[in-house]
């Protein structure tokens, strides 16, 4: 069985999605003929608030081995700035940490003594002198800070490697948020530079949608490949209310996604039109600015509304297996931004409600299962959350039909063989 060596900042037992995507590669691959080594951080610690995934780990490496794959955890030590931002939650002194982040992401451009998982790139060097049989490596960011990685180990061992982006970097369509000052402008400068840099020297990038994957393929001038994130469950039977029509977000939100305007129509629905709605939102408190968002903007309706911190993952399955409909919410003005919660959705076989539409990689996606119902305007998604609620009390009929074919098509084993052809592809000097 061939050799591939992967680097993940995140993976299980990390609860956190992103560590989702190489897990799936590493479940699946060994079916194509690659055995992967994963090395990773450790992570001693669930993930409930965003301090947590900054606290440093015990000092020894995890050794895991399967028959699938095997994983090494390399111990964590924070950083300075990330200290300090725990020390100081919550206080005006946290604030010290901001000016240690500018350092840090300027430093990070010239030195690895600046990155606090360089520990990683100390254990892939020593993998691969250990393994010379090895032909490829899969960086996948976020954090970014792991592509120098590539970089490096490519001019040291001559190794092949893949740059996977689950988000872009530099080519984000995503407003800032760290201004437009001298030093913003700065640790711009220097992360342009070292992102063609280090991802210049990968085989190829890979990326979440066709969209991401030629804008970022554009800006890097390497050759491009759409990796999705597809989905891994065993879906639960789900226990449906009679009495009321269930509407479920899963997981975080973000300034660019317009909730405000969902409220507004559920309001409408509820106070004007007496509709026995409720909306949940599993996750959405982990981040407090957007947990008030949802609380200012259905102050009048928050009966009706649970919003909770990060849940276990099978309470999360289950509530969205009782509900009657699941909501996804596009980023305003922008496109190809296929978040996870997507493709978990789709093995619900649940109608998705989107707003807006994003005329992109989600409506065709929804179009493609036969689950999506895409609303532009909020006339149609009023217009669309009624007619779910009249099909649910027998006022109009149903109309959802699943293609299960293409559902089928979008889960993690059938992304991980995408991955595998690419790798035969690489080895043999064809991308």
């Amino acid at each position: 069985m061939k050799k591939v060596l992967i680097i993940s900042y995140f993976f299980p037992p990390c609860n956190l999605t992103a560590g989702q995507r190489a897990q799936g590669w590493a479940n699946y691959l060994s079916e194509h003929g690659y055995y992967p080594t994963i090395i990773t951080r450790r992570w001693d610690q669930e993930v409930k608030t965003p301090e947590d995934a900054l606290l440093s780990s015990k000092d020894e490496i995890i050794h895991e081995k399967n028959e699938r794959y095997e994983v090494f955890y390399m111990p964590y030590k924070a950083s300075l700035r990330d200290r300090l931002y725990t020390k100081f939650s919550g206080s005006s002194l946290q604030k010290l940490s901001r000016a240690f982040t500018f350092l840090s992401l300027i430093a990070e451009n010239f030195t690895q003594r600046a990155i606090p998982s360089r520990n990683i790139y100390s254990k892939a060097k020593e993998w691969i002198s250990e393994n010379n049989d090895v032909q490829t490596l899969i960086i996948t960011g976020l954090p970014f800070n792991q592509f120098p990685f590539g970089y490096r180990l490519k001019k040291k061992t001559g190794i092949k490697w893949i740059a996977d982006y689950r988000d872009d970097w530099n080519t984000s369509d995503f407003v800032g948020t760290s201004g437009d000052g001298f030093l913003s402008r700065m640790v711009k400068k220097f992360a342009i530079r070292s992102e063609k840099k280090w991802v210049g020297s990968a085989e190829c990038i890979t990326s979440i949608s066709p969209y991401y994957a030629d804008k970022i393929s554009t800006f890097v001038n390497r050759p491009g490949h759409v990796l999705l994130n597809g989905f891994e469950l065993e879906v639960p039977k789900g226990k449906i209310d009679a009495n009321k029509f269930v509407l479920t977000y899963n997981g975080s939100l973000y300034a660019t996604q317009p909730i405000e305007d969902i409220l507004s129509v559920i309001r409408r629905l509820i106070v004007d039109d007496k509709a026995p709605i409720e909306l949940h939102f599993p996750g959405a408190a982990f981040d407090p600015i957007q947990k008030k968002r949802i609380e200012e903007s259905a102050h009048d309706i928050m009966d009706r509304i649970t919003i909770t911190d990060r849940i276990p993952k099978e309470d999360v399955l289950q509530l969205q297996a009782n509900s009657d409909a699941l909501l996804m919410v596009s980023h305003s003005n922008m496109k190809g931004v296929p978040s996870s919660k997507l493709y978990e959705y789709l093995c619900f076989e649940k109608p998705i409600v989107q707003y807006p539409n994003d005329f992109d990689i989600v409506e065709s996606t929804l179009k493609e299962t036969g689950l999506g119902i895409c609303s532009s305007s909020k006339e149609e998604l009023y217009a669309t959350i009624k007619k779910l609620v009249d099909q649910k009390f027998g006022k109009s009929e149903e109309n959802l039909e699943p293609n299960t074919i293409a559902i089928q098509s979008y889960s993690r084993r059938m992304q991980t063989k995408v991955l595998a052809e690419l790798l035969t592809k690489i080895e043999g000097g064809n991308v």
